[in-house]
C-alpha cells in the first residue's frame, strides 16, 4: 500500500503511531552532534521524514518548523512579562505543553475536533468576542480551509488592536501565485497538493493574502538570522521537499491595544 494511502486512513495512522511510539528512537540515535531545543535531548542525528534528512527529533518528534518556531518564540517572540490571551489552533503537542507553562500566558487550545480541555474552533466562525485575543497561533492549517479568506477575516476580528496572528504556512516559493481548487476529490488532491486534506498550495503571494485581511505582515526566516553552526546543530533548515514550512509570518492587526502581544 502506498505511503500516501496509509496517511489518509485514520485507522492505519493510529496503528502506525502506536508501533512508532514503542521504538526507543532516542536510544538508537544516541550522540551529541544534534540538540533539540524543544525537549533538550542530544542525538547523533535527527531522523528523516518524507525525504528530508535530519527532520524529526528522536525523542519529542519535533520537525524543523517546530524547532524554528519554538526558538523564535522563546528568544525573540516577547512572550512573558505580562498577561497575554493566546489561542493555539490545531495545537502541536510539542509546542502545547511549553506554551501552557509560560508565565503570564492565558493559553487556549482550539481544534475542529477537540480533545481533553481543548475548545472547538472553526476558523470560519471563531467562538470568541471581537477584540478578545492578543495572539492567534495557527500553523499548517490555512491550506486545508476552503474559505481561507473568511478564516483570516475571523482571526482579524477576534484580535485586539496590536494583536498578532503568527503562522507557519507552507509556501511553494517557485510559484508567484497560489493555486487552489477545493472541488477536487481527495485522491486528486494528493496528486496535486501532496496530501488529501489540502485544497491549495500557496505561492509567494501568501503575504498579500494576509495583507488583504487587514494585517501588516512581516516574514521571518529565522534560521538565516543565526550562525550556520547553530542552525545545523538544532536542525532548523529543511533540506528537500517542495514547499517551505519554516518561515514565520507575523501578521499585526494595526492599532494600539491595551493587552500584551508578541
Amino acid at each position: 500500500m502506498a505511503l500516501g494511502a496509509v496517511r489518509d486512513n485514520p485507522l492505519l495512522r493510529r496503528i502506525g503511531g502506536r508501533i512508532e511510539s514503542r521504538v526507543p528512537w532516542h536510544l538508537l540515535y544516541r550522540g551529541d552532534a544534534r540538540e533539540c531545543p524543544c525537549c533538550r535531548g542530544s542525538f547523533r542525528a535527527f531522523r528523516p521524514r518524507d525525504g528530508r534528512p535530519e527532520a524529526r527529533c528522536p525523542r519529542c518528534n519535533s520537525y524543523e518548523r517546530h524547532r524554528v518556531l519554538w526558538m523564535w518564540l522563546r528568544d525573540r517572540g516577547g512572550l512573558g512579562g505580562g498577561e497575554t490571551d493566546l489561542l493555539h489552533v490545531a495545537p502541536e503537542p510539542v509546542l502545547e505543553d511549553r506554551l501552557r507553562a509560560l508565565p503570564g500566558v492565558r493559553y487556549t487550545a482550539g481544534s475542529l475536533f477537540p480533545t481533553g480541555d481543548q475548545v472547538r474552533v472553526d476558523l470560519t466562525e471563531i467562538p470568541f468576542a471581537d477584540g478578545s485575543l492578543d495572539v492567534v497561533l495557527c500553523n499548517h492549517v490555512f491550506d486545508e480551509i476552503p474559505d481561507d479568506r473568511r478564516a483570516l477575516a475571523e482571526i482579524h476580528r477576534v484580535l485586539r488592536p496590536g494583536g498578532r496572528l503568527i503562522t507557519q504556512t507552507p509556501v511553494d516559493k517557485s510559484r508567484a501565485t497560489t493555486y487552489e481548487d477545493p472541488s477536487l476529490p481527495p485522491a486528486r488532491r494528493r496528486e496535486v497538493f501532496q496530501t488529501a486534506d489540502d485544497v491549495r498550495v500557496y505561492g509567494r503571494d501568501f503575504r498579500e493574502r494576509l495583507a488583504g485581511a487587514g494585517f501588516e505582515v512581516e516574514v521571518i526566516d529565522y534560521p538565516t538570522e543565526l550562525d550556520a553552526a547553530t542552525a545545523e546543530r538544532y536542525g532548523l533548515v529543511e533540506h528537500g521537499g517542495r514547499v517551505n514550512g519554516t518561515d514565520i509570518h507575523v501578521a499585526l492587526k494595526p492599532g494600539v491595544g491595551e493587552g500584551r502581544s508578541i
